[in-house]
Parts: structure tokens; sequence; C-alpha cells
């Protein structure tokens, strides 16, 4: 009831300080549309970042070997390298590929379940390597079975042949065959850009393609195939603890063993990953900051106006004290007139958020911003209020009838 009692006095108050008021409002319908869209577009980033790539990416790191003499034998080096790298102690397993999730490199080829002209097209990153790759890669097979050593073939570079047996990605699965009818996908025959025939042999539950933004990034497709060339990369994946001094030591063993190659571009998968999501840590860490500033300041704007208006409402404030209102009751009034400030400005700032939104999605192709953010926007933004004007609430309470009443 007290509550409704102290509405016309705070109008009255309010309409008295309209330029404050306003200014409050404003701020706060400001700060609401730039905070609302901000942690959209931070949590959206943030979730990209953290995607799981279906590999171990912990404990794995890759390497390349490049071969500058005439002599170099590609095969050779291949096949020496793999022995000495499976047998180092720590080492869990290393392949040879042709690209791996998150190196921005690689190929792509269309997948249908008949050679018909009409059949959907199912795009899918392309990987390369023998039946060392799911313990490598760290994937979970899902359906089938894993390659074995008679599957594998050795290719040329430019050699466009496709081994027998393939295994795919779940998302490609249900890309070819339906969410309820993947599990069916082993045994059935592919065509690759429509003429090549391939036997599914069996289903890993995921596998990213090389590119992060690719928009088809879940759907591979992996072959039993090394391919020879003066440049080969390795993943190596190492026990738990042991991948910093494994990545050294492997690479002076690989160095020491064959002096007509060099190794480089020796990275973690986490370093790989870091690098290549750079931008996008950025833009959450500078959304971060914002976000914080700018509600600190929202904060200390509505804490200054609070102080100011109170600073000029001291009279008011001790005959009100004189004519019986408790120290909670002045309390209560200043916090609920803030949040009458709050909430005028909360609707005008959803208005603003929505508007703003419109505009990135238009300019720069956001998403639309989730309806869930609107009312977390509101929240914060009342806590933000509130929490700024119980100093000078506290203050204003303090004030004594004696000290306010001198001046009359």
């Amino acid at each position: 009831m007290q509550l409704f009692l102290n509405m016309g006095p705070i109008f009255r108050a309010l309409m008295g300080q309209r330029f404050s008021a306003i200014l409050v409002v404003v701020q706060i319908a400001i700060t609401m549309a730039i905070i609302t869209n901000g942690l959209a577009i931070t949590w959206e980033r943030f979730l990209h970042i953290e995607r799981h790539t279906g590999i171990d990416e912990q404990n794995t790191f890759f390497l390349t070997s490049s071969g500058f003499t005439q002599d170099f034998n590609p095969r050779a080096t291949i096949e020496s390298d793999l022995r000495l790298i499976r047998a180092t102690n720590g080492v869990i397993d290393a392949v040879q590929t042709n690209s791996f999730p998150l190196s921005d490199s690689g190929n792509w080829y269309e997948l249908q379940t008949t050679t018909d002209k009409d059949a959907a097209l199912i795009p899918a990153a392309s990987y390369k390597f023998d039946e060392h790759g799911i313990n490598t890669f760290g994937l979970t097979l899902v359906a089938g079975e894993n390659f074995s050593a008679q599957d594998t073939l050795w290719l040329d570079e430019a050699d466009s042949q496709w081994p027998s047996h393939v295994l795919i990605s779940k998302a490609t699965a249900t890309a070819l065959f339906g969410e309820s009818h993947w599990q069916t996908a082993v045994g059935k025959t592919l065509f690759v850009n429509q003429n090549t025939p391939l036997i599914v042999k069996g289903i890993v539950k995921q596998l990213h393609a090389p590119w992060v933004e690719w928009p088809h990034v879940e759907k591979t497709i992996i072959s039993p195939a090394r391919v020879t060339h003066n440049s080969a990369r390795y993943v190596i994946r190492t026990q738990p603890g042991r991948l910093n001094d494994l990545m050294q030591s492997v690479t002076a063993k690989l160095a020491k063993e064959n002096t007509q190659r060099v190794i480089r571009k020796v990275k973690s998968i986490q370093q790989a990953k870091d690098e290549i999501y750079a931008a996008d840590i950025a833009t959450v860490s500078i959304l971060l900051v914002v976000i914080v500033v700018l509600a600190f300041v929202t904060a200390m704007g509505v804490a200054g106006l609070a102080s100011f208006n109170i600073d000029k409402r001291r009279q008011q404030i001790g005959i009100r004290r004189a004519l019986g209102a408790s120290k909670a009751q002045i309390l209560q009034y200043f916090m609920l007139e803030n949040a009458l400030l709050c909430s005028v400005g909360a609707v005008l700032g959803v208005l603003l958020t929505f508007m703003l939104n419109l505009f990135l999605v238009d300019r720069y192709s956001l998403t639309p911003l989730p309806l869930l953010y609107v009312p977390i926007g509101v929240l914060i933004l009342f806590f933000i209020s509130q929490l700024a004007v119980i100093k000078p609430a506290v203050r204003a309470m303090s004030v004594s009838p004696a000290m306010a009443t001198r001046s009359i």
C-alpha cells in the first residue's frame, strides 16, 4: 500500500526535474541496447570458438616434412617417419594426412546416393589417411568398422583415383540418408561428383572440415590413402601431459633421421585453434570490455544524477522525516523512483535493442537477436540501476529532520 502512496509524490518530483529524469531514461535505454546485442554477439562467438572438432585437441600436434634434394624419396621417408614416430615413448599414434581440422586447407567434394542428375548434392570435406587415423585423431566410430591396412592406397599428388571404401561423419550420413536412417549408410554406395562409386565402411561421430567458417563444417569423408609428395603432413597424438616435450623430441628425431628434408610448421592443435580464431577471440575480448565499461559508466551516471537530485531535495526529505516518515520509507521512496525511471528506460531500450539488431543484421549479416536476451538485458539494467542508487538513497535516509528544516 505504501508503494502506491509514494507514486504521486514521485511523479510530481520527476515532473519538476524533467531534464535529469530524461537523461537517466535515455542513458539506460542506450546502455540496454548495446549490452543486450553485445552479449548476444559475445555468446555466439564464444560458442563458435568452443566448438569441438571431433579430435583430441589438447594432446595433438602436427608438423610438415619437406624434402629438398633430387634424391629425396617421399614414400620411403613417410614409411620410415611413421615407424619412428609411432615407436616413440609417449606417442599414442601418428598418421600422414592431406589435411586436418583447423588447418584451413584441403579439398571438398559433392556426394550423392545415386547418379541421377536431379539427386541432392551433399558437400563434404575430404581427408586421406590410413587405418591409424581413427586412433590418431581420437575419433569415435559409431557404426561400421575402421579401415584395414589392405584398404590403404598409395597415391600420387595428381592421382584422382579413389579407394573402394570410405568412412563418413555422422553429419554426412544424416544429410544423405536422413536423421532417422543415418546408421543404414554402412554398406551403401555413394557417388563422388556423380560418377565415382564408394562403399561406406563406417561412420565416425564427429569430424570437422579444415575450414572453421565453412557452412558444411560437420560434413566430412575419409578415404584410406597416403599421398606421396615432397612435403608430408604428420599429425601426432600424445599421452596427456607429454605434448610439449614430444613436440621437441619428435622434431629433433625426424631432423636427425633424414638430412634431405627440413621439419617445419611444428604446432599443437590448440596453437592452430588460437591462431585461426584470433579475430573471434579479439572480438569477444573487446565486447566484454565495452560491456563492463558501459555498465560501470551507466552505474556512475545513475548514481551521480541520484545524488544531485537528493541534494536538491534535502529540504523535502527533512519535511517528510519530520512528518513521521521512517528511514526505511525514505530508502524505499528513492529505490522506487529509480525503478520507475529504469522501467521507462527499459521500454525504450527494448525498441532501441531491436533497431540496433536490425541494423547489424542488415549491414554485417549477423544472427537475429534471440528473444531470450531481451529479458536478460532488462534484468541486468535493473540490477545495475538499483545497485547504483543504493549509496545515494542511504545518504538520503540519513538526513536529519532538524537539519533539513533549519532553512524553513
